[in-house]
Parts: C-alpha cells; structure tokens; sequence
C-alpha cells in the first residue's frame, strides 16, 4: 500500500461564519457528501455523525454528488462539488477527506480561512493491492519485493512515485479498514445478501 493510504482522516466543514460550533448544530439541516459509494467523503463520515448522535436522513438531510459512483475509491470530483455546494451556501456542511479539505483551501475551491472543521473521523488507510486468496506466493513475492525496494532517492523511479502520490510503498495491513466495516454496518449499505441498497447507486 501507499505511504500516503496510510492514517487518514475524513472531515465535516461548515463555513467560517456559519455559527455552527457543535455537531448538534447539524440537526434540521443539510450535509453535502461525495458519491453515495465514497468511503472517504460519505460512509466515514456519516458514520461518524451518527456514532455522535445524529442519524443521515433523519436528523438531517443528506446531499450526494455522485460523481465516479461505482469506483468504490477516490471521488474527488464529487468531495469538490461538495465543497463547491458549501461554499455557494446551498448546504450547511460538506464531507471529504483531510487532504481534499487542505487542498481546497489553497486551490481556491473552499478558499484560505473560509471553512472550519466541525468534526474529524478516527483514522484509517484507504486502499491497498490486494490478491485472492491462494493466489501463488511464487507470483506475489517478486511484485511485493519490487514495490518495496522503489526509493524515492533514486532519480529513475521516483518519476514513477510521484504518479502514484507516494513516497514510499508500505507492506499492506487490514488493520486500518475496520472504521469501513463498522461504517457500512451502521449505514446500512449493504442488505442481507450484499446488495448495495442506495437506489442511486450505478456501478
């Protein structure tokens, strides 16, 4: 896995100078989320909101902007109109990743000082390789052995790193993906024979 999947944290923003200052505050109101299907911009952090009391749908009103629905991974462009929708005061508060949060705030999409974090998620990794089970260690171990001696000192690889938003590649754990098991449990986003139960979702 990536050096950068790992230990990460999703956020919820309001404006500056929304006056919402307690999670409470969110109660009647509407919350801004990426893809129905993100883990980083609306499973974790609806999840978290709802271990603080408040429950999506009901508590408050819940607002996707499904862009890439159906890649189960980075939804950049749905945590951005997210954002955008936030900062055109069409919503009270948007979820995304810390990264996306600092990253708006100087690309200009959020903007330097305009928001606030209401609220941080635990941290957890998003997203490794991952090979079936029984899959031949005979073909596993050169792929793992040459990820992880990539260095980002060395001139020719690290072209290649930096595609890839890393500096290092990591062993892979599963340590980090119980805040999603938990997450897709409480939301309910699967039902008894795992079926995705949003009627918005298209893979």
């Amino acid at each position: 896995m990536r050096d950068s999947d790992c230990d990460l944290t999703s956020v919820v923003v309001v404006r500056a100078d929304s006056g919402i200052d307690e999670v409470e505050g969110l109660a009647g109101r509407t919350v801004a989320v990426g893809a129905v299907d993100s883990p980083q911009a609306t499973l974790l952090p609806l999840a978290h909101l709802a271990d603080q009391g408040l429950q999506p749908g009901e508590d408050f009103k819940v607002l996707h902007h499904n862009v890439g629905v159906g890649m189960h991974g980075d939804h950049i462009g749905g945590e951005r109109d997210a954002a955008r929708a936030l900062m055109a005061g069409t919503v009270d508060a948007a979820c995304m990743i810390d990264g996306n949060h600092l990253a708006f705030s100087t690309d200009g999409t959020l903007g330097n000082g305009a928001t606030r974090i209401l609220v941080q998620t635990s941290a957890y990794d998003h997203c490794n390789f991952t090979a079936v089970e029984g899959a031949p260690s005979e073909m596993l171990e050169p792929f793992v052995s040459l990820l992880l001696g990539m260095t980002y000192a060395d001139p020719e690889v690290r072209p290649l790193l930096d595609l890839e938003g890393l500096k290092a590649w990591q062993p892979g754990r599963i340590s980090g993906y119980s805040a999603l098991e938990s997450a897709v449990g409480r939301l309910n986003f699967y039902d008894d024979e795992g079926n995705v139960t949003a009627s918005d979702y298209r893979p």
